[in-house]
């Protein structure tokens, strides 16, 4: 038992004065700033804006003919037999102009998911280059989780930079 005892102490020893050799060299990223703050982020933000844009001028111009079918279907000279025609294909055009709208923000959001999923692997591919390179043993995402870290373990600007040469690359 005290040989135990012994030889626990000394372990315990050798590892108060070699606790440099277990250290964990940790750090902290912020995927969301990331995301928002890189090229490639700002790059599909510009590109879904102009998809947004575009289906507005869809539905806008869409909305414009319901607005002159309505008004013919309003009009008191217009005769009884053509506002019926009227009418059905107002109804015709509504259900179009619904399908359209529900169809428009499908295709936004899908779109939104893929570019956002595509930047978020190659962040997290820039984060595992980095942490390769530096050593870093382990490194944190601040919103799953974290109440406090030190500013100095957080590797966000470098991720950025470092992603925004690869995705500048890519362009070329």
């Amino acid at each position: 038992m005290r040989k135990f005892f012994s030889g626990f102490v000394v372990l315990a020893a050798l590892l108060v004065l070699n606790s440099n050799a277990f250290a964990l060299k940790v750090a902290v990223v912020d995927l969301n700033k990331a995301l928002q703050d890189c090229q490639a982020g700002i790059d599909a933000k510009s590109m879904l804006q102009k998809i947004i844009e575009a289906k507005k001028m869809v539905i806008d111009s869409k909305q414009q003919e319901l607005n002159t079918l309505s008004q013919k279907i309003q009009n008191p000279s217009t005769p009884k037999k053509d506002k019926q025609q009227l009418e059905i294909e107002y109804q015709t055009k509504l259900r179009d102009l619904e399908r359209y709208k529900a169809d428009a923000t499908d295709d936004v959001v899908s779109k939104e998911r893929e570019y956002t999923q595509n930047i978020i692997n190659g962040l997290v591919e820039t984060i595992k280059n980095i942490s390769q390179k530096e050593s870093i043993d382990l490194v944190f995402e601040v919103h799953q989780g974290l109440v406090y870290w030190n500013d100095a373990l957080d590797i966000t600007p470098q991720v950025i930079k470092v992603y925004n040469k690869i995705y500048e690359q890519s362009k070329k």
